[in-house]
């Protein structure tokens, strides 16, 4: 059965955004609807009618062609790959849970990845660390002494947030710390419960008031809670949980500079240093998947 490509991009972007309890903000949408558009009557397709042996069956390596010829930017490709999967996990909800139902369940989840490589899809070109990397880049942020008073409390902290997937041993979407989320975490989104500390943090490319709980593993809590004593202020503090010495909301383009100087302090890490990607880091696959809960 073909489809109205045109109207399944508007469907989707006008209904709840469910990734971030919401709606999709106006950037998002401005960026949103060209990239999943062109995906579907270009990548897919041509005259707006998708062959369905492509739109309903999409490969990470389709997505990562088409996202190499429809943007020249490193950053604008992730987008729009991004833009896609966020597309496809619309697409797979169940009719019955509110969404058409077109493609199979984790087919969003299949696009975060190439298979038999390591790089992923919507990150075309940049590899990502291996879990000895990962683990050789929190020894140093747990060594790192830095320049400043705050310096290694509040780096240990951001890096640790990083790697807050590879710390639990698992992948999944509600692991995983991007930048932009790290940096805009507030003081007041903390919840304890018994053991269980979970985070209000916003969702990428949704509205800005659109957060979720995140779970945030106890070894990040504890490097947060070391950083706090440290914590910069000035009379006017916003309440953002990471600052700069001079008490100002820390920046993501921050976060990746201090990412990059504690990694240049590991002998097995200086070589990729400067070129280290924080959004690498957080895509970069745990150690093992865990035992199933019971």
């Amino acid at each position: 059965m073909d489809h109205d490509v045109a109207a399944l991009v508007e469907q989707w972007l006008a209904g709840p955004n469910s990734e971030a309890n919401g709606y999709f903000g106006y950037q998002a949408l401005e960026h949103y609807r060209p990239a999943v558009l062109h995906w579907l009557t270009v990548g897919c397709g041509t005259d707006g009618r998708p062959d369905p042996d492509l739109y309903l069956q999409p490969t990470p390596m389709a997505l990562q062609n088409w996202a190499i010829g429809y943007a020249t930017a490193a950053r604008s490709r992730d987008a729009a790959c991004g833009a896609v999967r966020s597309f496809y996990r619309w697409a797979q909800t169940p009719a019955n849970a509110g969404g058409p139902g077109l493609v199979p369940p984790g087919t969003a989840k299949a696009l975060q990845f190439q298979r038999g490589g390591n790089f992923a899809a919507g990150l075309p070109g940049r590899e990502l660390l291996t879990p000895d990397q990962c683990r050789w880049l929190a020894q140093a942020a747990d060594r790192y002494t830095g320049t400043r008073r705050e310096g290694p409390h509040r780096a240990r902290a951001l890096i640790y947030l990083c790697l807050n997937h590879y710390l639990w041993g698992r992948h999944h979407d509600d692991d995983i710390l991007r930048p932009g989320q790290i940096t805009a975490m507030r003081l007041n989104g903390r919840h304890q419960e018994q053991h269980r500390t979970t985070w209000d943090v916003p969702q990428k490319n949704a509205a800005s008031d659109a957060t979720r709980l995140q779970p945030v593993h106890h070894d990040a809590v504890r490097a947060i809670d070391e950083y706090l004593p440290h914590r910069a202020t000035t009379r006017d503090d916003t309440g953002h949980l990471f600052t700069t010495v001079n008490g100002r909301p820390l920046e993501p383009q921050s976060l990746i500079r201090i990412l990059r100087t504690v990694a240049a302090t590991h002998p097995d890490l200086e070589e990729i240093a400067p070129k280290l990607s924080a959004d690498a880091v957080t895509h970069s696959p745990p150690p093992q998947e865990p035992a199933a809960d019971t």
